[in-house]
């Protein structure tokens, strides 16, 4: 940019602006995942949504691409590009509760941890992520999963408005009323369509629930999956299950003989009193004990805390899918996979889906795979310094396997950035593909917004 530009764009924007000489640029252009290293032309941490309207009129005038950061937890990277403008929203990041209406409002740059808390102090909730750093906007917009998607739908499920700053710098607000296409693309098409920089959402009551985990030695592998989907067959929406293939961590509370080695866990929550549950835990001990049982009476906010601390940022790759029933052909093929795991940070999850999610129609949002019993995510990740742990190949492997047993995907949110365009075409149905590129040619038809699982205007 040149010294003018420079000059303009610190007039008219208040937050801060960051440029690859100035000190603290190093940091402001970091992701969560380790493995993107890209230099931004400039960081923008906009203060207003005036700062944003600024930010994306200045860029869409010279051309420049915008890649848009909420929580920048993507595996893909997504929240940072070379040689682009990044809007960093974490100044936008508040979170107010309505408990009389059972509603929230959240800045464009809030996280699920802030909003974990801010909901629970009035026992209510709304479908995210359990990582607390994880942005809401990204989940919104990919779908959104989390321990309540089978009892309250996914997140995009329960919005009821979006501000969005869209490419020729228009603010608008989008609901069922207003705008009302690019309110359905919001709910799973990505963040094609502009900057989202407040969401309003329907909230749901959580007040009595057990949850936690059952941690099983390697070779109770078979005998657990096909637990979980025997139990699965007949779950009420009120319970969640997953199952997670990795590596027993060393905690002092893991057995010495599990610690470090390749474990199953199976993580559970059962929304009301708690007799539930335990009729669950006995089904699961006909696999054998386990060697480790966390579950007990748990407050949501505790649900959403990660079982197991894992290091600030990761190198991260990884494959999505979306699956049927879970036969025995499946299973196997799952745990062939998860067993080459590179690291012991790598993590092949299922997790049933369903329940509310299912019972809206293929053309009410645009998420695509309502119709599926599980979302498979192979994720592959390593600490830092880790330099020589192959992820990308291991990525690749795993998803040639995987692909010959799933039903579709892969899931919006979960995408590494180096799948081929017709892979990436394939998150969506053929229908809801060609609805999204209509709407991405009239809300941004020169493709600002291109750092994400784009759309292809036609």
């Amino acid at each position: 940019m040149t010294v003018r530009e420079l000059s303009e764009l610190r007039r008219i924007v208040d937050g801060a602006i960051f440029l690859p000489e100035d000190l603290g640029y190093d940091e402001v252009r970091r992701v969560w995942n380790a493995d993107v290293d890209r230099r931004p032309l400039f960081v923008a941490r906009p203060d207003t949504v005036g700062d944003v309207v600024a930010v994306v009129e200045f860029s869409a005038r010279r051309g420049i691409p915008l890649a848009v950061r909420g929580g920048g937890h993507s595996h893909a990277g997504f929240g940072t590009a070379d040689d682009a403008a990044v809007l960093d929203l974490r100044s936008l990041s508040g979170v107010r509760v309505d408990p009389v209406n059972r509603e929230m409002v959240a800045g464009g740059g809030a996280v699920w941890g802030a909003v974990d808390a801010a909901t629970q102090a009035h026992h209510l909730a709304v479908t995210g992520a359990d990582a607390p750093q994880v942005g809401v906007g990204g989940a919104l917009l990919g779908g959104g999963f989390g321990w309540l998607h089978r009892l309250a739908g996914l997140t995009c499920d329960s919005l009821l408005e979006a501000d969005v700053v869209t490419a020729n710098g228009d603010l608008v607000t989008a609901s069922p009323e207003q705008e009302p296409e690019l309110f359905w693309a919001l709910r799973g098409g990505g963040g094609n369509f502009g900057v989202v920089t407040r969401t309003r959402f329907r909230l749901h009551p959580v007040r009595e629930l057990v949850g936690g985990t059952l941690l099983y030695p390697w070779g109770r592998g078979r005998s657990v999956l096909t637990r979980y989907q025997e139990l699965c067959d007949s779950a009420p929406d009120e319970l969640a299950l997953r199952v997670t293939l990795t590596t027993a961590p060393t905690a002092g509370h893991i057995p010495a003989e599990l610690r470090g080695q390749p474990a199953i866990s199976v993580g559970m929550a059962a929304f009301g009193p708690p007799g539930r549950l335990e009729t669950l835990k006995r089904e699961f001990r006909m696999c054998g004990p386990a060697a480790v049982d966390t579950v007990r009476p748990l407050t949501y906010a505790q649900l959403q805390q990660p079982p197991y601390r894992q290091p600030g940022r990761l190198r991260a790759d990884g494959h999505s899918s979306f699956f049927a029933r879970l036969d025995e052909q499946t299973i196997d093929v799952l745990l062939a996979v998860a067993e080459g795991a590179p690291s012991p940070q790598t993590m092949l999850q299922v997790q049933h889906l369903g329940g509310a999610i299912s019972r809206l129609g293929a053309a009410d949002t645009a998420f695509s795979f309502r119709h599926a019993t599980h979302l498979v995510a192979c994720n592959v990740l390593a600490v830092r310094d880790a330099t020589s742990i192959p992820l990308r190949s291991w990525t690749m492997a795993a998803a040639r396997v995987v692909r010959r047993h799933e039903l579709g995907g892969p899931y919006v949110n979960f995408v590494n950035g180096g799948e081929p365009a017709e892979e990436l075409r394939a998150a969506y149905a053929p229908v809801t593909y060609r609805r999204l590129a209509q709407i991405k040619a009239d809300y941004d038809p020169d493709n600002l917004f291109r750092f994400n699982v784009n759309i292809a205007v036609s």
